[in-house]
């Protein structure tokens, strides 16, 4: 199954993903989304709090989509991945399908009257995040003697990698301070 940076999530890709630690990482991120759900029902929130609240509720449904996803790469069964999680067979189905929700599916995961497109912008984020901090974990692992790399890369070699990134971040950034109004 594609995962959002387009690689197949399988079982073998997570060697201490067994069904059991899936299923309880499944069962805690259900627990946290029905946590921020709650949280969202009070009324009279002001607008700053309508944004923590709208980040908060993201990064739930971002994890219980993630820890959704794992489990089902762990080889939980279908019909024990809809009892964990509480939702209708299609919405399993739809949390499987795709990364990260769209808004008609953040829709149904939401309280009613929460801008579900600006939830779905913020999980699509978190997911983002959570890909970058899993590229850099793998870049650092390449080269880093402390981290598992294999063999000793050459101080230049890893000084043209820093500068490289450094140049891409700085890039990224500016493009972004372009965007802002």
């Amino acid at each position: 199954m594609p995962s959002a940076g387009g690689e197949a999530v399988t079982a073998s890709a997570l060697p201490d993903a067994s069904q059991a630690e899936a299923e309880r990482q499944l069962a805690a991120a259900v627990e946290r989304h029905r946590e921020a759900v709650s949280s969202m029902q009070d009324l009279g929130r002001s607008d700053a709090g309508q944004s923590v609240a709208i980040k908060v509720l993201g990064r739930a449904v971002e994890l219980v989509s993630y820890a959704l996803r794992r489990a089902a790469a762990a080889d939980v069964p279908f019909e024990r991945l809809v009892e964990l999680t509480g939702w209708e067979p299609d919405l399993v189905r739809e949390g499987l399908e795709r990364a990260v929700p769209e808004p008609r599916v953040v829709a149904r995961l939401a309280p009613a009257g929460i801008d579900t497109l600006a939830v779905a912008r913020a999980a699509a984020t978190f997911d983002a995040v959570r890909r970058l901090h899993e590229l850099t974990e793998r870049v650092l692992g390449d080269v880093d003697p402390d981290g598992g790399a294999q063999a000793l890369p050459a101080p230049a070699d890893v000084e043209d990698l820093h500068d490289r990134f450094e140049t891409a971040w700085q890039s990224w950034r500016q493009e972004l301070a372009r965007r802002e109004p």
